[in-house]
C-alpha cells in the first residue's frame, strides 16, 4: 500500500476538467501551502479492493476484515497524511488488519446502555494531514439476527439475552428457531405468559411441530390453565399417537384438575407407549394414593425402586403408604431403609416412632421421636406425638411437658391445649386445666365435652355459677351423658337453687331411674315442699327394692310432714318389718303415735328406741312423760 500524490492518478480520472482541477490543488499545496485535499481512498476487504470518495461509505459486517491500502491525496508519498478508523486501532490505522466485529461490538454494547450518540452509521473512517482533517468516509455498520443471536449465546445474564433475541426477532419474525430460544429463556426465567406467547407464535410458522406443543404444554401447566393443557396435549398426539410426553402432560393437568380417574388412564397410556419409564410410574402411583387404592400405589413404588434402587424420595413414599395402610412391619423396614439412607431425615425417625406405635412398641416409639426431635428440634407436630406416646406408656408427667413444648412452639395448637388441660384434669388440678379449656372453648365454642369439663372443673372449685353456666352450654350443644344433668342439678343444689335443680333431676330420672337419681329427685321435692311428689318417687323406690326400710321410713317422714299421720304411722311400721334394730325409726314411730294421742302405743315404740339406743337422752326423756300422759288420758275418761 502507499499514499499517493493525486496527480500520478490523472489517467483515472473523469475527464479533463478533473485532472486540471487536481493540477491545480496540488499546485496550491506545494507552492501556496495550502491545505492538501482528500480523493480517494483504496481498501481491502475480505479479498477484494474497493475505492472510496467522501462522497461514498463504507459497509461492515462481524464477518468482515479490512485493510487500507492507499490514500490518494495531494501530498507527494503521503507524508503527514494518517488514516483513523473511528472506533478501532490506534491514531493511524493505515495499513494495519482490521474486524468489523469490534466495530459491530461497539454498537450493540452502545445500543444496550441506550447511548443515542452511537448508531449503526455514527462511525467514521478520518482522513488526517498532520492535525488537520482533510476527508472523511461514513462507515455503514451491520447488526444482523445472527449478531443478536451471537451476543445472547455469550451472556450469561437473562435478561440480557432475551433483549438481544428479542432483537433478533424484531429482526427476522419468521425465525422459529430464535423464538424456540426465546420462549425457553423466558420459562426459565419465570415469565411464563411470554413463553406462552412464543411457542403459540412459532405454532402458526408451523402448526405440526409436537416438540413445540409440548413444550407449550408444560408452560400451561405452569401457569395453572389446565384445560388448555389438555386441549394442546391432545392436539399433539393427533399429530403424533405415539406421543408419551404428551400423555404424561395431560395425565398430570387431569391430576391439578383432581380427576384421578382420567390422570390413571393417560398415565397408563403413556406406559403402554414408553413401559420403562420410571418417573410416569411414580406419578402413577401417587394418582392411585390419591384415589384410595393403596395397593396399587405400593405395587408402582416397588416398580420404580427396581428399576432405580437409589430413587430416595420413592423410598420415602412407599414407607408412608405402608404406615398409611397400618402395615407396620413393612413400614417400619422401609423406614429403616430411608434413615440408613439419609440419617439426617427427621420426618423419616417421626414415621418411624408412629410405625413402632402401631405395634404398642412405646419405648421404641418414644426413642424416634427423640430422634426426629434432636434433628428438628423446633417442629410441634413431633413433641405432640411424643407426648401422645408418653400418655400411652402412663408418663403423664414427661407427657405435659411435651405438650407444653407444643403450646410453646405453638402457642394456639387447640389439640396440645386440650391434652394439656385433660392430663391437669386427669390428676386432679383444676385450678390449672379450666384456664386451658377456656382457651379452647374462645376458639370451638361449639365444643359440648370441654364445655362438661369445664363444668366439672369449676364445680370442684366451688366455682358453682361458672360450674352452671358450662354444664348448660354442653347439654344445649347435645351432650348425651346423663351424668351432665345430674352434676347440672347438683351444681343448682350447691347454689340453693333447688328449684332449677329439680327439672334436671326429673329429666335424669325419666332417662335413667336409679335409686340414686330417684333419692336425689325425692330430696329435692322434700326441700321445696312438695310432699306429694316426693311420696310418689318413694313408692317407685319400695317398687324397685320392696325390702328397703329406708324407703317406707322416708315415704312416712312425708306423710307426716304432709299431716297423714296414718299413712306416716303405716309406713315407720313397714320400716321396721324389714329392719327392727332401727332405734331413729322407733323414736320417729313414737313421734307420731304421740302426736296422734296414742300414748300407750307411743311408750313401746319410745321403750324399743331407748333399748335398742341408751345414749337417746330425747327419747329416755319421752318415756315418763308418755306414763304421765297416760295416767292423765285414764283420769279424763
Amino acid at each position: 500500500g502507499s499514499l499517493t500524490a493525486g496527480f500520478l492518478y490523472l489517467q483515472d480520472m473523469q475527464g479533463l476538467y478533473s485532472g486540471l482541477l487536481r493540477v491545480r490543488n496540488t499546485f496550491s499545496f506545494f507552492v501556496l501551502g495550502k491545505k492538501p485535499h482528500f480523493y480517494a481512498l483504496i481498501l481491502e476487504k475480505n479479498g477484494k479492493d474497493y475505492r472510496l470518495s467522501s462522497r461514498d461509505f463504507f459497509e461492515v459486517s462481524y464477518r468482515d476484515e479490512f485493510v487500507v491500502k492507499e490514500v490518494v491525496t495531494d501530498v507527494l508519498f503521503g507524508g503527514g497524511v494518517s488514516v483513523d478508523v473511528d472506533g478501532l486501532g490506534g491514531k493511524d490505522d493505515f495499513g494495519k488488519l482490521l474486524k468489523g466485529i469490534d466495530l459491530v461490538d461497539k454498537t450493540v454494547m452502545a445500543d444496550r446502555k441506550g447511548r443515542a450518540s452511537i448508531k449503526p452509521g455514527s462511525f467514521t473512517i478520518l482522513v488526517k494531514y498532520k492535525e488537520d482533517l482533510i476527508g472523511s468516509i461514513p462507515i455503514r455498520v451491520q447488526i444482523t439476527p445472527q449478531d443478536w443471536l451471537r451476543y445472547a449465546r455469550s451472556s450469561r445474564n437473562q435478561k440480557v439475552q432475551i433483549e438481544y433475541l428479542k432483537k433478533a426477532i424484531a429482526m427476522n419474525p419468521g425465525d422459529s428457531n430464535v423464538r424456540r430460544m426465546l420462549a425457553a429463556l423466558y420459562l426459565n426465567a419465570g415469565m411464563t405468559g411470554e413463553a406462552i406467547h412464543q411457542y403459540q407464535e412459532i405454532l402458526v410458522l408451523k402448526p405440526d411441530d409436537a416438540e413445540v406443543m409440548s413444550e407449550l404444554a408444560k408452560c400451561y401447566l405452569k401457569a395453572g390453565r389446565y384445560d388448555d393443557v389438555i386441549r394442546i396435549s391432545t392436539r399433539t398426539i393427533k399429530t403424533n399417537p405415539k406421543d408419551d410426553n404428551a400423555m404424561t402432560n395431560m395425565a398430570l393437568a387431569w391430576s391439578r384438575l383432581g380427576n384421578w380417574n382420567k390422570a390413571i388412564a393417560a398415565y397408563l397410556d403413556a406406559l403402554k407407549v414408553r413401559p420403562d419409564n420410571p418417573a410416569v410410574n411414580f406419578k402413577l402411583g401417587e394418582a392411585y394414593e390419591k384415589l384410595g387404592q393403596l395397593g396399587k400405589a405400593v405395587e408402582q413404588y416397588r416398580l420404580v425402586l427396581e428399576k432405580v434402587p437409589k430413587a430416595d424420595h420413592v423410598a420415602v413414599a412407599l414407607a408412608d403408604i405402608l404406615l398409611k395402610m397400618g402395615n407396620f412391619d413393612e413400614a417400619i423396614r422401609w423406614h429403616k431403609e430411608v434413615v440408613k439412607r439419609q440419617p439426617k431425615n427427621a420426618a423419616a425417625y417421626a414415621n418411624l416412632g408412629l410405625a413402632y406405635g402401631g405395634k404398642g412398641l412405646i419405648k421404641e416409639e418414644i426413642e424416634n421421636y427423640k430422634k426426629a426431635i434432636e434433628l428438628k428440634p423446633n417442629d410441634p407436630v413431633i413433641y405432640f406425638n411424643l407426648g401422645t406416646a408418653y400418655e400411652k406408656g402412663k408418663r403423664d408427667q414427661e407427657a405435659i411437658r411435651a405438650y407444653q413444648k407444643v403450646v410453646e412452639l405453638k402457642p394456639d395448637d387447640p389439640d396440645a391445649i386440650e391434652r394439656l388441660a385433660d392430663l391437669r384434669f386427669k390428676s386432679k388440678h383444676y385450678g390449672e386445666a379450666a384456664p386451658l379449656y377456656e382457651k379452647i372453648v374462645k376458639t370451638s365454642p361449639r365444643k359440648a365435652a370441654i364445655h362438661g369439663r369445664l363444668g366439672f372443673a369449676y364445680a370442684e372449685l366451688k366455682k358453682h355459677a361458672q360450674s352452671v353456666e358450662n354444664y348448660q352450654k354442653a347439654i344445649n350443644l347435645g351432650a348425651k351423658d346423663p351424668q351432665l344433668h345430674k352434676n347440672l342439678a347438683q351444681a343448682y343444689s350447691q347454689m340453693g337453687k333447688t328449684k332449677e335443680a329439680i327439672p334436671m333431676y326429673e329429666k335424669l330420672a325419666s332417662k335413667k331411674p336409679t335409686a340414686e337419681v330417684l333419692n336425689v329427685l325425692a330430696d329435692a321435692y322434700m326441700k321445696e315442699k312438695l310432699y306429694d311428689k316426693a311420696i310418689m318417687i318413694y313408692k317407685k323406690l319400695i317398687e324397685m327394692n320392696p325390702k328397703k326400710a329406708a324407703y317406707f321410713a322416708s315415704a312416712a317422714y312425708a306423710y307426716g310432714l304432709k299431716g297423714d299421720s296414718d299413712r306416716q304411722i303405716e309406713y315407720y311400721r313397714l320400716s321396721l318389718k324389714f329392719d327392727p334394730e332401727d332405734a331413729d325409726v322407733y323414736a320417729s314411730l313414737g313421734a307420731a303415735y304421740e302426736k296422734k294421742g296414742l300414748y300407750a302405743e307411743a311408750l313401746k315404740a319410745y321403750t324399743d328406741a331407748y333399748e335398742l339406743n341408751p345414749d337417746a337422752t330425747q327419747v329416755a326423756r319421752k318415756i315418763p312423760q308418755m306414763k304421765i300422759r297416760i295416767i292423765q288420758q285414764k283420769q279424763k275418761r
